[in-house]
């Protein structure tokens, strides 16, 4: 069992430096971008459609399994603190159950899509024409590792991280 939890862990870590990669990447060339129309009167062709088709799935989709790892999300807490203790864990199982069937229809409906993607070679209106494909495979991954994420909370409490993901400090 630690083997597999070791490899979601190395798995969710490679997603998340591709994540922060993204975050970096848009920074630099939209600065780039930004210099060189102000200094050299050029824009870099597509950059506005690959950045909201690759780069920022990529931010969003790739981080989520690492922030719901860490507790990260954000929770509305209002009612849960005024139930008594013995319902809080298994009202936050419930819920994760809920959450794990969200993440479980993104990851399906995202992985038809992406298959219709790669069968139809759709490649994107802009100037470029590059692949979706890729960028929509993003998406069923980052919504798969995130289900891992929670069927390890659910089952096991996930130690630290679990117990920060419940409110539990």
């Amino acid at each position: 069992m630690d083997h597999v939890k070791r490899a979601i862990g190395i798995i969710e870590k490679i997603a998340f430096l591709g994540s922060c990669a993204s975050i970096l990447i848009i920074m630099f060339i939209t600065a780039f971008d930004v210099l060189a129309r102000k200094i050299v009167q050029y824009s870099i062709p597509s950059l506005y459609e690959f950045t909201e088709d690759y780069l920022m799935v990529a931010l969003v989709f790739l981080s989520i399994s690492y922030v719901y790892g860490i507790g990260g999300h954000v929770k509305v807490d209002l009612l849960e603190r005024h139930f008594p203790e013995s319902l809080k864990i298994p009202l936050q199982k419930g819920l994760s159950l809920l959450a794990l069937l969200f993440f479980a229809i993104i990851a399906l409906k995202g992985w038809d899509v992406t298959v219709r993607a790669f069968e139809f070679g759709e490649v994107s209106s802009s100037l470029l024409a590059y692949p979706l494909g890729p960028a929509f495979f993003l998406v069923p991954l980052g919504s798969a590792l995130t289900c891992v994420r929670i069927v390890e909370f659910i089952f096991t409490g996930a130690g630290k991280k679990g117990e920060r993901a419940l409110g539990i400090d």
